[in-house]
C-alpha cells in the first residue's frame, strides 16, 4: 500500500477525582506510508504514565491507549491497559523476543510450513474451504496458473482440484500473507479472534499453537489458547477447556485487579479533599485563637468556634474511616533522652512555670521513669491510635509531638484534640526530654507575656 497515514497514541480515561474524560498525547508517529508505519512501531515503546486532568489538575491511571489515524480522525485501535505487574527481567525478555521475531522464525522456517502443510493435506478440502479468492489466485500464480475466480465459493472448488503433487507449493503461497501477518505483527500483538473471523478459525488455531515465537512468550501463547478453544471436543478436550477457564480466570483478576486499583486512586483523592479541608478548619481555629484575648467571648465567636470544632470532628470521624490500614513510612520512635541531674555540663533550665501540669510527648517511648521534673511526663510512641494514645491526649495540659518520629496521621489527630480542646500544642525534633520541657518551658512564657501586653494595650478587654 502506498496510502499515507498519520498516527497518533494517546493514553485516555476517566480522572478518578472529579470523573472529567482526558486524554494524554504520547507519541506522534508523523505522517508516513502503511509500510512504514509498521517498520517504526517494531522501535517505539510507549510508556504507560498517569494522566493529568485536564479539569481538576489531579493525576490517575490510564484506562486505554488509543491509535488515532488523523488523516481519517478515526480511532484505528483502542486497547484497554492492564497494570498488573511484570517484574523487569520478565518484560525485557519479552520485550527481546519481540525484537528478534524475524530471526527465531528464519531458523525455524522450514519446520513450521512442513508441519502447515502437513496440516492442510491431512483435510484438503476442510483447509481450503477457509481461504479467500485473493489467497487462491496467490496459490494458483505460485504454480504459474491464472484461472479465472468469480468469488470466494468458486476460488476454493477450484483449489479442491489441484493436483497432489502441487499442494505444498498452493498453500504456501496462499497462505503467505496470513504467516506474514503472525510474524510482522509478533505473539505480543496478535489478535485471535479477530484472525478467526479473517482467516478462519482452523488455521488460526493452528498458526496460534505452532508458530515459532521466543521461550519468554510462551505464557502468551497459552492465554491465546485459552481464547480460541473453550468449547473444543476430541482427544485433548479437557486439557484443552481447563486452559481456557484458567485464561478466563485470569482476565477476570485482571479486570478486579485494574477496578481495585482505581477504587483506590479514588480514596486517595477523598482522603486529601478531607485533609484539606480538616487543614482549613484547623487554621481557621488557629486563627481565631490568635486574636487578642478577651474575658467575655461574644455569642457569635461562640457559635463560630462550636461549629468549627464540630466540623474537626466529623472531618476526623470520616479520615478514620477512609485511612489505609498500611502503615505510613516513618522512623522508628527513640528511646527518650532523660539526663541525670548530676550529669549536666550547664546550669538546668527554669521549668518553674510547668510546675503541676502534665505534658504528653507523642513519638518516642521511655526506657524508665526517672523523677526530677517539676511536671508529670506521659509518653506514647503514636505508632496505633488505641486508648492509650488517646488517654494520652486527653490527660495533657500541653501536647508536645516529635514531628520527625510520628506518621502524619498520629499529628493531625493530635492537632485536631488540641483544637478541639484548647490544648497549647508543639511540635519539636529533640529527644531529650529537658530539652523539650526547656522548649515548652519558654514558648508557655513567651504566650503568656503575649497576653499580658495585649491587655495593657487594650484595657477594656
Amino acid at each position: 500500500m502506498n496510502d499515507f497515514v498519520h498516527m497518533h497514541v494517546y493514553l485516555t480515561g476517566r480522572c478518578t477525582k472529579c470523573k472529567y474524560y482526558s486524554e494524554l498525547l504520547v507519541y506522534d508517529y508523523g505522517k508516513m506510508t502503511y509500510e512504514q508505519q509498521d517498520a517504526e512501531m517494531d522501535h517505539v515503546n510507549h510508556p504507560i504514565v498517569p494522566i493529568p486532568c485536564s479539569k481538576c489538575g489531579a493525576e490517575y491511571p490510564a484506562e486505554h491507549i488509543v491509535y488515532r489515524e488523523m488523516l481519517r480522525k478515526v480511532d484505528a485501535v483502542k486497547q484497554a491497559i492492564n497494570h498488573d505487574y511484570i517484574d523487569p527481567e520478565t518484560s525485557a525478555a519479552i520485550l527481546e523476543g519481540h525484537e528478534k521475531r524475524f530471526e527465531i522464525f528464519a531458523d525455524r522456517e522450514k519446520e513450521f510450513w512442513s508441519a502447515f502443510t502437513d496440516y492442510a493435506l491431512d483435510n484438503w478440502q476442510a483447509s481450503v474451504a477457509e481461504l479467500s479468492r485473493v489467497e487462491v489466485a496467490a496459490g494458483f500464480v505460485a504454480l504459474g496458473q491464472s484461472p479465472t475466480l468469480k468469488s470466494d465459493l468458486h476460488a476454493r472448488r477450484e483449489a479442491q482440484k489441484v493436483a497432489q503433487a502441487d499442494r505444498r507449493s498452493f498453500w504456501q503461497a496462499a497462505n503467505a500473507k496470513f504467516v506474514k501477518e503472525l510474524l510482522d505483527i509478533g505473539a505480543m500483538g496478535w489478535v485471535p479472534i479477530d484472525y478467526t473471523k479473517h482467516f478462519g478459525p482452523a488455521r488460526t488455531r493452528f498458526g496460534i499453537m505452532y508458530f515459532p515465537i521466543a521461550e519468554s512468550q510462551e505464557d502468551l501463547r497459552t492465554k491465546y489458547i485459552g481464547l480460541l478453544f473453550k468449547r473444543e471436543r476430541g482427544d485433548n478436550a479437557f486439557l484443552l477447556r481447563r486452559v481456557g477457564q484458567l485464561t478466563d480466570t485470569a482476565h477476570k483478576q485482571t479486570v478486579k485487579y485494574n477496578k481495585l486499583l482505581r477504587l483506590l486512586d479514588e480514596q486517595k483523592h477523598t482522603i486529601a479533599t478531607f485533609q484539606d479541608k480538616l487543614g482549613v478548619a484547623n487554621a481557621k481555629i488557629a486563627s481565631l485563637s490568635e486574636q487578642q484575648p478577651i474575658t467575655e467571648r461574644s455569642k457569635d465567636d461562640i457559635r463560630r468556634i462550636r461549629e468549627l470544632k464540630s466540623f474537626v470532628g466529623e472531618l476526623l470521624a470520616e479520615l478514620r474511616k477512609l485511612r489505609p490500614d498500611e502503615s505510613e513510612d516513618v522512623q522508628e520512635p527513640p528511646v527518650l533522652v532523660e539526663d541525670a541531674p548530676d550529669t549536666q555540663t550547664s546550669p538546668l533550665p527554669d521549668l518553674s512555670d510547668l510546675e503541676g501540669k502534665t505534658v504528653s510527648i507523642i513519638g518516642g517511648y521511655r526506657s524508665r521513669e526517672r523523677n526530677g521534673y517539676p511536671c508529670n511526663i506521659i509518653v506514647h510512641d503514636g505508632r496505633k491510635h488505641n486508648p492509650h494514645f488517646y488517654a494520652a491526649l486527653q490527660q495533657a495540659d500541653i501536647i508536645v509531638v516529635l514531628r520527625l518520629f510520628v506518621s502524619h496521621a498520629s499529628m493531625w489527630e493530635a492537632k485536631a484534640f488540641a483544637a478541639q480542646e484548647d490544648k497549647p500544642i508543639y511540635y519539636v525534633q529533640e529527644i531529650n526530654i529537658r530539652s523539650i520541657l526547656n522548649i515548652v518551658a519558654k514558648k508557655n512564657q513567651q504566650e503568656v507575656n503575649l497576653t499580658a501586653l495585649l491587655k495593657t494595650e487594650n484595657p477594656l478587654t
